[in-house]
């Protein structure tokens, strides 16, 4: 027996499916991937086998594993006492460069995932307004709690008008979760006209992923954000960008300035953290100023700006901002989605590769890359079985590709600063014996 069995047999004496958290089970393996370290853009499992990492702890690790830089910030903070529940300087000088790469964020709280950032955001919102529904689109993802968890990955009825029926992405939710849940169609402003309309005076807030990498890379058109932030400003109402994953995937600014529209809040989580967990959430003044401690709406946690995490998103950020840091990224980036694409033509096998700047999704079965706009033609159209012969084979050969693909739409992928030439062209010519063998 090997190591990977080994452990596997012990783990489900503790764990279900012998996995510590559910997306650790990979369903090529029919186990989770159980790893001894990981380094740079590589990670090795307890058999000692190497792979090239393109899940990257799920986004969190965009400058790769076991950064020198982020080694020594953890040092830093482990001689000064590596203590919690205390503010100290570092976190007003990650406040500073929080506010520095996501413009919008007058004022900033802390937390520790990015389902308590969206979580208090929209509590931050309900008691600005002193309204109680929250308005999401079909297939972005916000966290895994009861009033917001719904329609992430799998498609259900829409009205001639745009409006979905709201349903649970889990079992055990309350009946009455979904009561101030309110789901539409992404892409389509005559949709959300409909809904501020039929719901005027009671949408405390419109919450989404501008780039829903959870869904592939499943981006929002241009004018439709423009056309959405004037119709939240006419309606009073909180436009929030959750931006837990594609924070700082771009250049500084991020998808707010990628996109050219400010949100009135915006949440980020993962990158900023370079590995360790840390989150926070950040808007106009007037909205955080309804949080304790100067006003009523309370979000705080024993772990919240835990020294560790401050100091080490402090250099995560100053890397990010460092000149050519996106050159890099970028050049990577395209590199490796345009091989992944001009694969599927070589081969004749209908999909394609997006990706904007560090995060990517492969989409088997779509041929039209404007379908990627499009939540519901991509779930139409997405071939399943060819995607999990993909992964299947990447296995073997040393890429990493997690299986966490949902029913209709594909997996998140991504690259970080670690990744170099050699791997991607390494990993595209991998992918030729591949797509060969499909």
């Amino acid at each position: 027996m090997d190591r990977m069995q080994e452990i596997y047999q012990q783990a489900q004496q503790y764990y279900i499916g012998g996995a510590s958290a559910g997306q650790r089970y990979n369903a090529v393996l029919k186990q989770p991937l159980y790893i001894d370290h990981a380094d740079g853009s590589h990670i090795w499992d307890v058999n000692g086998k190497e792979y090239i990492d393109y899940h990257c702890c799920a986004g969190a690790s965009l400058f790769g594993h076991n950064h020198p830089r982020l080694r020594r910030a953890i040092g830093d903070a482990m001689e000064k006492g590596f203590f919690m529940n205390f503010d100290t300087a570092y976190h007003v000088e990650l406040g500073r460069l929080l506010q520095q790469v996501f413009p919008s964020c007058e004022k900033i709280r802390l937390a520790n995932t990015g389902s308590e950032a969206t979580q208090a955001a929209l509590r931050v919102a309900r008691s600005f307004t002193g309204r109680e529904k929250v308005v999401r689109f079909e297939g972005h993802f916000h966290g895994m709690y009861e009033n917001i968890w719904f329609n992430h990955n799998d498609v259900h009825a829409a009205d001639a008008y745009g409006e979905v029926e709201t349903v649970p992405d889990s079992a055990g939710f309350p009946s009455n979760a979904k009561d101030n849940v309110v789901t539409v169609v992404f892409n389509d402003i005559a949709a959300m006209e409909h809904i501020a309309q039929k719901y005027k005076g009671e949408i405390a807030a419109v919450i989404l992923e501008p780039l829903c990498y959870n869904c592939g890379c499943y981006e929002s058109r241009k004018n439709f954000l423009e056309q959405l932030r004037a119709l939240c400003t006419r309606e009073n109402i909180v436009l929030i960008f959750d931006e837990v994953i594609c924070g700082l995937r771009m250049r500084p600014g991020s998808a707010q300035l990628h996109y050219g529209v400010l949100p009135d809040m915006t949440c980020m989580a993962k990158a900023i953290g370079g590995g360790l967990p840390i989150s926070a959430f950040g808007g106009r003044a007037d909205i955080m100023s309804v949080l304790n401690p100067i006003g009523n709406t309370t979000v705080s946690g024993t772990y919240t700006g835990a020294l560790i995490p401050v100091i080490a998103s402090i250099e995560c950020l100053k890397m990010a901002l460092e000149p050519g840091f996106y050159d890099q990224i970028e050049m990577i980036g395209n590199r490796l989605y345009s091989g992944i694409s001009s694969l599927f033509a070589q081969h004749g096998k209908k999909g394609h590769c997006r990706g904007v700047g560090a995060r990517f999704g492969i989409y088997f079965g779509v041929e039209d890359p404007e379908d990627d706009f499009d939540f519901r033609k991509v779930a139409a159209a997405q071939d399943r079985a060819m995607y999990k012969k993909f992964v299947t084979e990447c296995l073997p050969r040393g890429l990493w590709f997690h299986d966490t693909a949902g029913k209709v739409s594909p997996a998140h992928y991504g690259i970080t600063s670690a990744h170099t030439v050699q791997d991607i062209d390494e990993t595209l010519n991998k992918m030729d014996d591949i797509f060969a063998r499909l």
